[in-house]
């Protein structure tokens, strides 16, 4: 099955790398099912609701936290009860809940109560805290407790996304109040250096950028985890991941688009191939403020020079679709719209108009993996047919991720072009939120900003009209689409392979969570 693969001398170096990595973990082969190893594409930073921002991030808080409710595996995005043993909304601001009792927290931090409710969520809100979901609480007005189990979540106005993307994720899972404060994690995040947890598992073990072991919590209150542990092994390049999955070292890997087309045509042994159509997005983000990308004339000639459907055949394999906008297919707000064809000598028209008809240098921003690589050097080819000389500057991930930061430095001043590729979730805020004014200097790295634009995207986020909820989200991508910050690529299917011996429980994106997974009988 590995004749297929073929990697350059950096890729062996990876593969050799990881695969020395991955032999220092020990334990017996997840078909014992008593451990399960699954690959984490990333090293962790905060595994704690108010600083979290990756997915493996999020998969350790969903395997070692509790929120009210949680998402269910499936096809059809949904939830169930987890540390509620009732929730229920009253009326368009008020959500009353009742906590299981006996939930204890780790570490001899008692049970959870309502009190850890309320200080979790107000926690999140506060300004003090700036965490980076904050604007999810933009509308929370307190919780209330009415009894140690039990309070009612009031709102300024309603919140749309109350049951799809804010109750059941990361961000509202319940921290102890005790332990944060104890922490000074009233006003801070904790990071990793968490003191508790309340979940089927527990971080047993943590060794930087190589492991992160989760052993079961024998003190979880309810049906105790289904693995004695489960190894998480950082492996960041995929074609060594793949390597490893072969070699029996992972049993559960994301593996790249373009082996992810053979892969479901040849499947390795044992082996159960999920694809599924992701929510996230795949774009090239322009930096407004670095000349001479201010000048609209140019963000829009660098849009005609660029071949879509080119970029993805040769960094996809064709196993994606143009995007029209970052909201994806499916969700309210998608920009039913045609694809723009390459207009190369409209492109060069638009740079003569902005008096560079000699064509300008730039970079193209990206991250050091196959499918990033690829794409930025066919970018990068067609950039130079209208004049536009591009050098590629690709980093490993655990840079990447700061360079757009302002409180990481100042290398946010130099960016150009920038390729990315983000994960998303089931409702369409979770991922136009990042791109209003209030972000730019976080996560909006276009430092682009339109007034429209945030006015909308705050409506939206109270609207209970779907329909209005939607026509806002087109409207939305309009703005974005005229002012030519953002060159929509395509929404990345999910590609994973699991051992047979394991019921993967994916979500409807397709990504397969720790948490989640089961050993087959």
């Amino acid at each position: 099955m590995t004749q297929w693969l073929k990697l350059d001398r950096r890729g062996m170096m990876v593969a050799a790398s990881a695969t020395a990595s991955l032999a220092a973990v020990s334990g017996v082969h997840a078909q014992d099912s008593k451990i399960a190893k699954v690959r984490f594409a990333a090293d962790i930073k905060v595994i704690e609701p108010a600083g979290n921002f990756g997915i493996e991030e999020q998969s350790v808080i969903y395997a070692t936290q509790r929120g009210l409710i949680r998402y269910k595996s499936g096809d059809v995005w949904g939830w169930d009860l987890d540390a509620a043993e009732t929730i229920e909304q009253t009326d368009s601001t008020h959500v009353s809940f009742t906590l299981k009792k006996g939930i204890q927290f780790t570490n001899g931090y008692g049970e959870m109560t309502a009190e850890d409710v309320k200080f979790s969520f107000e926690r999140m809100a506060s300004e003090a805290l700036q965490a980076t979901d904050r604007q999810e609480f933009e509308q929370l007005q307190e919780v209330q407790i009415t009894d140690t189990h039990s309070g009612v979540i009031i709102t300024k106005a309603p919140i749309a996304t109350m049951w799809t993307t804010f109750l059941p994720r990361y961000f509202c899972f319940i921290v102890s109040k005790k332990a944060w404060e104890e922490k000074g994690g009233g006003t801070a995040s904790l990071g990793i250096d968490i003191p508790c947890g309340s979940g089927q598992y527990v971080m047993a073990e943590y060794v930087p950028q190589q492991k992160i072991v989760l052993a079961r919590n024998d003190a979880y209150a309810g049906a105790l985890a289904p693995f004695d542990r489960i190894d998480c092994i950082v492996v960041e390049d995929d074609k060594a991941a793949e390597l490893a999955y072969e070699a029996g070292e992972v049993d559960v890997t994301r593996v790249s688009i373009s082996s992810g087309s053979e892969y479901s045509k040849n499947p390795p042994a044992n082996t159960q191939v999920i694809v599924k159509p992701s929510t996230g997005f795949v774009w090239l983000g322009i930096n407004v403020d670095h000349t001479p990308y201010a000048d609209l004339k140019v963000r829009q000639a660098v849009r005609k020079a660029l071949d879509i459907q080119e970029i993805i055949d040769g960094a996809f394999l064709g196993m994606a679709a143009p995007s029209t906008g970052i909201i994806a297919p499916g969700l309210p707000g998608w920009r039913d719209a045609p694809i723009d064809a390459r207009d190369v000598e409209g492109a060069k028209a638009l740079l003569a108009e902005a008096g560079l008809a000699d064509g300008f240098e730039t970079t193209i921003t990206c991250i050091n993996s196959t499918e990033q690589n690829s794409a930025a050097q066919i970018i990068q080819a067609q950039l130079a047919d209208i004049g536009i000389k591009a050098e590629i500057a690709a980093y490993e991930e655990g840079v990447y991720w700061d360079l757009g930061l302002e409180s990481k430095g100042e290398t946010y001043k130099d960016l150009q072009l920038i390729l990315q590729d983000w994960t998303s979730a089931a409702d369409p805020r979770r991922a136009t939120m990042w791109f209003v004014t209030s972000q730019v200097g976080e996560w909006n790295w276009q430092r682009w900003s339109n007034a429209e634009y945030d006015e909308l995207d705050t409506a939206a986020a109270i609207e209970t009209n779907t329909d209005a909820r939607a026509e806002m989200y087109r409207k939305m991508m309009d703005i974005q689409y005229d002012d030519a910050a953002f060159i929509n690529i395509t929404h990345r299917p999910w590609v994973v392979l699991v051992r047979d011996t394991i019921e993967p429980n994916p979500w409807p994106n397709g990504y397969v969570e720790p948490a989640w997974i089961k050993a087959k009988a």
